[in-house]
């Protein structure tokens, strides 16, 4: 087994991803690294110690990246050992990197019409964001029945009560596949469910829309319920007239192509 180091900095992701690494590999040996910033909460998750100390990631031979550092200090650009990463941060030249695309990112990359002629409304998990994105939405529903101002932690428009956003101009830190698609001229609409793990996007064409490859991941379906896809790790497809509806546990989904990643390389 590899040596392996595991830089998170959400404790959300961290907890199902522990429990799915000790039932799959229960004879790895890894460290959980994170930013001093996260570090308490990730010790409550973990239930041990997190190193802060990120010089020690030189010991590694695996790095699994589910986070983007705060500080760098050059210690994962001159990481050169193998990387199974989320995030597409830029390593050494020397690193062995396996790209793992988030849901959103993998199912927009497989359109297969111009972009231009997309329109897409997407329904994000506020769980993504991790515990500041959780705790950001509970103050401003607070707030809005007490007429408060609440300070911003990660959203810097208020969105409670799914209220929908055009991210370019909301600011609404969404990341990089969000902001790909709409620098390519598609029309894109991002609401924030306060709702378990489960995502939910619209994909709707001008003329017929198709996918470039669905790699098996797209099982179709004609119904589903919240608690269906809850416990499911694909996703899942509802047909439309000139479009799909995609639907997957966020956080299932992704964990499950990490670890399918993971088998092939320890």
């Amino acid at each position: 087994m590899l040596k392996t180091a595991i830089f998170i900095n959400d404790y959300l992701l961290l907890i199902d991803f522990l429990a799915k690494v000790e039932d799959e590999f229960p004879l790895l040996e890894y460290k959980i690294f994170g930013d001093k910033e996260f570090a308490a909460s990730l010790e409550d998750t973990a239930e041990g110690y997190v190193e802060t100390d990120l010089s020690l990631l030189k010991d590694a031979e695996l790095l699994i990246m589910l986070a983007k550092p705060l500080n760098d200090d050059g210690v994962f650009k001159n990481f050169d050992g193998t990387i199974i990463d989320i995030t597409g941060y830029e390593f050494s030249k020397e690193a062995e990197v396996f790209q793992i695309y988030e849901p959103v990112r993998k199912i927009l990359r497989n359109i297969a019409v111009p972009i231009a002629d997309v329109s897409v409304v997407l329904s994000l998990p506020v769980c993504i964001y991790g515990k500041h994105g959780v705790e950001d939405l509970m103050q401003q529903t607070r707030s809005i029945f007490t007429f408060d101002e609440a300070e911003n932690l990660i959203f810097h428009e208020r969105i409670a009560f799914n209220k929908h956003f055009n991210p370019v101009t909301a600011g609404l830190p969404v990341g990089k596949t969000i902001d790909d698609f709409a620098a390519a001229g598609g029309d894109i609409s991002v609401r924030i469910s306060p709702l378990s793990t489960v995502f939910e996007m619209d994909v709707f064409a001008k003329d017929i829309f198709g996918l470039k490859d669905d790699e098996g991941y797209f099982p179709t379906e004609s119904f589903f319920t919240a608690s269906d896809v809850s416990e499911r790790s694909d996703i899942t497809v509802i047909p439309r007239r000139n479009g799909l509806t995609f639907v997957g546990d966020y956080v299932r989904v992704l964990i499950e192509d990490i670890l399918k990643k993971m088998k092939e390389v320890i």
